[in-house]
Parts: C-alpha cells; structure tokens; sequence
C-alpha cells in the first residue's frame, strides 16, 4: 500500500516519497525517500526509454535493470531486434531510475523498481528470470502494438522453417531473443502473427489439417453448449466444475494421473428428468467429451475416466457431427 505523505524518510530524513507497508509485513506505514525506497528493494535501480516509430504511430517501451549498464544493454537489444523495414526505434534515454521518475511518472517508476513483484501486470509480466524488464504496454496504444505485430512477423517469417504452430514460439525467440525472454513478443502479439502469416503463404499440409481439425473440434463443442443451452440443461466446463464441486474427487484424480489435464470437455448437470422430447438427458451429473468424426480418447483422457467412473460418476462421449451425432457411454 501506497499513501502520499508530507513526512521525512524513516532512514535517511530526506522528504518521503510516500508512507507504505512494503517493509514493515504490518498494516503500519512508514515514509520513505524513492532512493532509500530503491535500496530497499534492492532489484531494479536503472531505466531506459526505447522510442517506437512505426509508419504515422509512435510508443514508447520502458526498460529496467539491476543496473544503469543492465537497461541500456536490454534497451539497446530492443532496438537491433525492431530496427528494420518500416520500423524506427531508437534509445530515447537512459539513466538511473531515480532521474526517470519525471519522465515515466511515480506510479511506473515505483512499479518498475518492485519487477516481478510489482501489482502492475504489464511490469511483472515483462520481467526475465534475470531481473531485467521490458514494458511494452504501458506507453503504447493497441493500435501500434498491433501494427508492429504485423509489420515485424511479416519480416522474420519463414514458412519453410515453421512447419507447425509448436514451431513458432521457438522460431521467434530465435529472431527476437530479447523481447522474448521478457514476454513482449506474445504480449504484443508477434508470435500469433507469424503463425497466421505462415499459414497463409503455405506451412505442410498435415499442419493445415490440424489447424483445421482443431477449428472444427471447438464449432462443435459449441454446438453442444448451444445444444443443451436449447434444452436449459446445466452444462458447464468440466475441469473448472470438478475443481468447484467436487474437490474432493478433483484431489484425488490430479494426484493419481498427475493432473486434470484429461478431465473430460464438460459436466452436465441433470435435473431428474431422464428424457426432454426425443433427445438424450441426464438424471444426474455426468461428464461429456466431446470427440468430432473418429477422433479417439488419450491414454490420458482414459484414465482420468476410469477415475472418474471409480466415484460414481456417469461418463459419455459425444461422437459425431453436428448434423448427426451420438452420446456413447463409457
């Protein structure tokens, strides 16, 4: 917690910055100074700006580090790894985190020197194992993140070395290390690109498929959610209802198959009646998976089944399409 203050520093008598409980583990505040205050936290002491230009839109990323030398190394990364076609980006300023407050205004610069632990997401998300940070949103709009997502995949994408979506995290990081090891690239969207890109100008043709027997799996989960939504039958996502109403069952199936990632699409929440009309419907709570054509159930998948049914619950396997389709109990 953060108040303003009129007080004197705690440590040094300087004039305090703000009251706050960040080292006193109470509900009591105490004035600090913004030096004594980066002392203290002992993580971030160096700030850098990198101006963005990117055709008629301009931003700005805020860089942190240990180090007045540690910004202006990332700061500098930064720019080799946007510099290019339609793309101006320079260093704009570097200097101690102290000196940067007017600049970047108290309430960043006060997040940026917390890093990992900061409550402002665009700085603890942006922040590396190795205490650096690279804030990307904070001083930027959507529009020109959106923009530079655009223009900076359409420059490193290579359709003969993405082959599949799994590729292109790795691929990215190996273009533009930096803002990857700080999470920018996903944040502003980079990676996302470049996948869309590679699909567009032809990745293999077992990657095309998969794309689009992916998409066709999530239409017909939708299909089914609107089917039972049609009938007010309760369905809800299976893992986050397991978790919710069953923690018990939730406990013991995570520790016995080494988590709930084979928990079954959905849970049904019957009423009692056992038919609405000519269609099917449960009498009690049950899961479903939802498997589209002849997609079949992982090892993974069985297992968390086999436990499930070992507590009592009912399990079935919506196989079809959506214009012909069958509940199959397991």
């Amino acid at each position: 917690m953060f108040r303003p203050t009129d007080e004197a520093c705690v440590n040094c008598g300087d004039d305090a910055f703000a009251a706050t409980d960040a080292f006193t583990g109470k509900a009591s505040l105490v004035p600090v100074c913004f030096s004594c205050y980066l002392n203290r936290l002992d993580r971030v002491r160096g700030c850098g700006v990198v101006e963005v230009v990117i055709d008629d839109r301009k931003g700005e990323f805020v860089v942190g580090g240990p180090s007045v030398g540690d910004a202006e190394g990332v700061a500098n990364s930064v720019v080799e790894e946007l510099s290019g076609d339609h793309v101006d980006a320079t260093v704009a300023t570097v200097s101690s985190l102290g000196k940067a407050r007017d600049l970047i205004g108290d309430y960043h610069a006060r997040e940026l020197a917390r890093a990992e632990r900061s409550e402002s997401r665009h700085v603890y998300a942006g922040t590396s194992r190795r205490g650096t940070v690279v804030d990307v949103q904070t001083r930027t709009d959507e529009g020109t993140r959106d923009a530079l997502a655009e223009t900076v995949a359409r420059r490193i994408v290579d359709c003969y070395d993405i082959r599949k979506r799994a590729d292109t995290v790795e691929y990215v990081s190996t273009k533009l290390p930096t803002l990857a090891e700080h999470r920018g690239t996903r944040t502003i969207g980079i990676e996302q690109t470049v996948w869309s890109l590679a699909k567009r100008r032809g990745v293999s043709d077992a990657s095309e498929r998969a794309a689009r027997n992916q998409d066709a799996g999530r239409i017909f989960e939708e299909f089914f959610v609107n089917w039972c939504e049609e009938r007010k039958i309760d369905v809800r996502r299976g893992k986050e209802a397991l978790v919710r109403l069953y923690p018990d069952v939730s406990d013991v199936v995570a520790h016995k198959t080494d988590g709930l990632a084979g928990v079954p699409d959905f849970l049904v929440r019957g009423d009692g009646q056992r038919f609405f009309g000519d269609g099917w419907r449960p009498d009690g709570d049950v899961f479903v998976e939802v498997k589209r054509g002849a997609s079949t159930l992982s090892r993974e998948q069985q297992e968390v089944i086999a436990h499930l049914k070992s507590h009592g619950f009912d399990v079935y396997v919506l196989r079809g399409e959506p214009e012909e389709f069958v509940f199959e109990k397991r």
